[in-house]
């Protein structure tokens, strides 16, 4: 890898995260100036004032009714996992409480964090900018990514970072260095930290690594060196459950009244068809040319975040051609099936959950598994690739839908 970005590349990267600021700048100043507010929803940097404050529990919890605190022997506690709360920990010292964090502006951060983590992803298996520029826009722009980057709310917040510290770790992982390894461990496991099915994400690479260092001298120090980080991670977040709740798998969701009233608790399999039967319901027309769809727990996902679509378009088309895959050299498995199937196994846990988001534009909850497609695409995707006029049509419609979709939901 070069020490530093060529000049093409660093003029589409620099062009596209223009782009995408200059959008979400647009965004906010129609939502009314709101890009340096404080979100009254995050509750991660309530977290982060307690903390200092000495505290793991939320002083005085019922008096924020409408943020989702879990209630465990008398003490309200931050109900998600804690990594966005750390990661917010400086912007509260700094500016002396939880009210002077720029939620709005920290979430539109980590999007454009994010896009680069993909833009990198595919620069540095060789992808021309031109590539590189459209997954990093189709994920960053033409997905839920965009709608969710826009707002500094708990939910967003994990999400957002999430998907950003689940790419670098893509990125870090396919650097050959032990401190890159390092990173990507941290990264990966950081992930999960923010939203606990990108465990599978770190399964992956994991089973990979095991996979490529057998036989190989000096394969120990870069075991080593990627997982160190991981079991770090891994120990704090435990540990942390456990003061908090008793389990070292416990991060509070089972806790909120909403979950401990509910017949089968937060998961269960009663959930599962009726939510995979929502992320299948169709975005239609009206008579009068409007568009209808619905606003709790999703709607057909290859609408909200048609990456998935053109995976499924390109996967075919490989398979009809018996096309080979590539990446066979890359820290996680590329073949279509390995990830058709852990993309299944992470959409049906996503559907085993009571709700699929609550109250949105599209199906955010599928924003986490992107990182599969991503990984099919980097494993296929070289020097002389770049994507075709219908690529680029169909990348323009998921930009214009969720343009319009952010937009929208400041009306609802």
């Amino acid at each position: 890898m070069p020490r530093f970005l060529p000049r093409r590349h660093g003029a589409a990267l620099a062009a596209l995260l223009g782009c995408l600021a200059l959008a979400l700048l647009l965004y906010h100043d129609l939502a009314g100036g709101t890009l340096l507010q404080h979100s009254p929803y995050d509750s991660y940097a309530l977290q982060a004032e307690n903390w200092l404050a000495g505290r793991i529990w939320i002083k005085d919890g019922e008096a924020y009714p409408w943020l989702e605190l879990a209630v465990y022997q008398g003490r309200y506690y931050q109900s998600f996992p804690p990594v966005p709360a750390a990661a917010l920990l400086p912007f509260v010292a700094l500016g002396g409480g939880a009210q002077a964090v720029p939620s709005n502006l920290i979430c539109g951060v980590y999007g454009l964090l994010a896009a680069a983590g993909v833009y990198g992803c595919f620069w540095r298996r060789g992808a021309p900018p031109a590539a590189a520029a459209f997954f990093a826009l189709f994920c960053a722009g033409g997905s839920n990514l965009f709608w969710l980057s826009t707002s500094g709310g708990v939910w967003f917040l994990a999400q957002v970072l999430g998907f950003c510290l689940a790419v670098w770790g893509i990125f870090w992982a396919l650097g050959h260095t032990l401190p890159q390894q390092a990173l990507a461990g941290f990264c990966l496991a950081a992930a999960v930290g923010c939203r606990p099915f990108y465990v599978l994400l770190l399964g992956l690479w994991a089973l990979r690594g095991l996979r490529l260092a057998r036989g190989r001298r000096g394969a120990l120090p870069k075991l080593a060196a990627a997982w160190a980080p991981v079991a770090g991670v891994a120990a704090l977040l435990m540990g942390y459950n456990y003061a908090r709740f008793g389990s070292v798998v416990e991060f509070g969701h089972n806790y909120l009244p909403e979950f401990q009233r509910a017949e089968h608790g937060q998961f269960g399999l009663a959930y599962l068809l009726p939510n995979l039967l929502n992320l299948l319901r169709p975005v239609t027309l009206t008579a009068d040319g409007s568009l209808q769809f619905e606003h709790f727990n999703g709607f057909f996902f290859l609408a909200a975040d048609p990456l998935f679509l053109l995976w499924l378009l390109a996967a075919v088309r490989a398979l009809r051609s018996r096309a080979a895959a590539g990446g066979r050299d890359l820290p996680f498995p590329t073949g279509g099936r390995v990830l058709g199937a852990v993309f299944l196994a992470a959409l049906v846990l996503t559907c085993l959950h009571k709700t699929l988001g609550g109250w949105q534009f599209g199906a955010r909850y599928l924003v986490d598994l992107q990182v599969y497609p991503l990984l099919w695409f980097l494993g296929r995707t070289g020097p002389e690739d770049a994507p075709g006029p219908a690529a680029w049509g169909l990348c323009g419609a998921a930009v214009l839908f969720n343009l319009y979709g952010a937009v929208y939901m400041l009306g609802v």
